[in-house]
């Protein structure tokens, strides 16, 4: 009979034990943001332009009051975020990078663009104006 009793005692608490931790399936993620850089409203007229990629493509930067814009062949709008005086990101992660005063732009992560079409393999893209 004891034998019995401590056998059911001991199943009670090994089938309440899984359930005690039941409860704690959360898992905290934290992710490093890219530094946002606040522009001024003058500083990003030298990137308001249409950029011939590469692989033949048209990307135009433009803005509408504080908010900056890219879009790939006319497509939809994507909300773009200044890191630097001359570097921008999307929420998804591609990433733009202007030099020689806005003449040349380098996207890196390309394929993550709405209509990215012939991306190359290491994911950056060159234009120029």
């Amino acid at each position: 009979m004891k034998t019995i009793l401590l056998g059911v005692v001991a199943a009670l608490a090994l089938s309440s034990l899984p359930a005690a931790y039941a409860d704690d399936t959360t898992v905290s993620v934290s992710a490093a943001r890219a530094q946002q850089y606040q522009m001024q409203p003058d500083e990003f007229s030298a990137f308001r332009n249409t950029y011939v990629l590469q692989n033949g493509q048209r990307i135009a930067f433009d803005n509408r009051l504080t908010k900056l814009y890219v879009s790939l062949d006319k497509g939809r709008p994507l909300r773009i975020y200044a890191t630097s005086p001359t570097s921008f990101v999307t929420e998804n992660g591609a990433r733009f990078d202007f030099h020689e005063e806005g003449e040349e732009l380098a996207i890196s992560d390309f394929q993550k663009l709405p209509l990215a079409r012939n991306a190359p393999a290491n994911g950056l893209m060159m234009a120029r104006r």
